[in-house]
């Protein structure tokens, strides 16, 4: 019951409201003051004002060995007169940065002046002809600078990727650069040994993966490129047989070693593509003198695998028995 009056009590008093706000008096009220606004408005554009302009400032033309040392402006602020229709237009479009070109200013000094009508020069270029400059901050710049030493640098992939089932690596994993100019302070470039990239995972690869790869930024540090492209290419293999004759390293020439068996036979998943072009010194069955356990006669040996795309290497016997002779 009291929530029903109060629900007509609410809606009689907006009615009453509204019939207010609608009524010939309000209206007239209303539309005056927005006239004697807008009167205002114009009055006040046709007069002449004093304001404060911050233009956007970019330096072009700084060479990749070049690096700025000291905090250099990245705004001028401009006190302007004119008249108010036309500051108004500045405050309605977009700042375009003024640019300064230094590029042909590095010597060996360390320091580029830029004076007070250079920059002038240039701010005439955005001001209307009506715009009087009454003041200028900074009126002048100065930029500090060093020259930086060059070094070329390995990239190094940091990845974990893992080829679908039935699949195989059919190349190793490329980057193209592989290495990279990177420039820098002689104190910094010399605790440098190579770049890294951005972690990258990847599952199930089932087909040729070409992926723009980003180098990991270093603090103080430039680089000729920041990213490189990683080249992945995959393709379903089968398992291969083959038996390897025994190699003998580090033999003494006055010994002469006889093993058993002679050779070793080997098991290894291969790409299809490369079923047929297996070549001899791919892969090598190692029996190492030096690695030789005093006390034993029998010695584990080692496959020394020289082909990318051969994976999954199984061998037997692991290990074999050896006669020493002695010539």
């Amino acid at each position: 019951m009291a929530e029903s009056r109060l629900i007509r009590l609410i809606g009689y008093l907006f009615t009453k409201l509204k019939s207010f706000l609608l009524s010939r008096n309000v209206l007239s009220f209303v539309s005056f003051l927005a006239l004697s606004a807008g009167f205002w408005f114009v009055n006040a554009l046709d007069k002449e004002r004093d304001t404060e302009i911050s233009i956007p400032v970019r330096y072009e033309g700084i060479p990749q060995q070049i690096a700025i040392t000291n905090s250099a402006p990245q705004e001028i602020k401009l006190k302007v007169r004119d008249q108010g229709i036309n500051l108004f237009s500045y405050s309605r479009r977009r700042i375009t940065p003024i640019t300064l070109d230094v590029k042909r200013n590095f010597y060996e000094k360390g320091r580029i002046p830029i004076s007070p009508e250079h920059i002038r020069a240039k701010l005439s270029l955005y001001l209307l002809p009506t715009t009087t400059v009454l003041e200028v901050k900074p009126d002048s710049l100065v930029l500090e600078y060093e020259r930086l030493s060059t070094a070329v640098l390995p990239i190094k992939l940091d990845a974990d990727i893992k080829p679908a089932q039935q699949y195989i690596f059919s190349e190793k994993i490329s980057l193209a650069p592989d290495s990279i100019t990177v420039f820098a302070p002689a104190r910094i470039l010399n605790k440098l040994s190579s770049l890294k990239t951005e972690r990258i995972e990847l599952r199930n690869v089932n087909d040729t993966i070409f992926k723009q790869v980003k180098i990991l930024p270093i603090k103080n540090v430039r680089f000729s490129t920041p990213i490189t492209q990683m080249s992945i290419f995959v393709e379903m293999f089968t398992e291969k047989k083959m038996q390897l004759p025994l190699t003998i390293i580090n033999q003494p020439e006055n010994i002469t070693i006889r093993t058993f068996p002679a050779f070793i036979n080997v098991r290894f998943n291969v790409g299809l593509s490369h079923f047929r072009q297996i070549k001899p010194d791919d892969l090598k069955a190692v029996f190492d003198f030096n690695e030789i356990t005093k006390g034993t006669n029998k010695q584990k040996i080692k496959i020394v695998n020289q082909a990318s795309y051969i994976s999954n290497l199984r061998h037997s016997p692991e290990e074999v028995e050896y006669l020493i002779e002695i010539n």
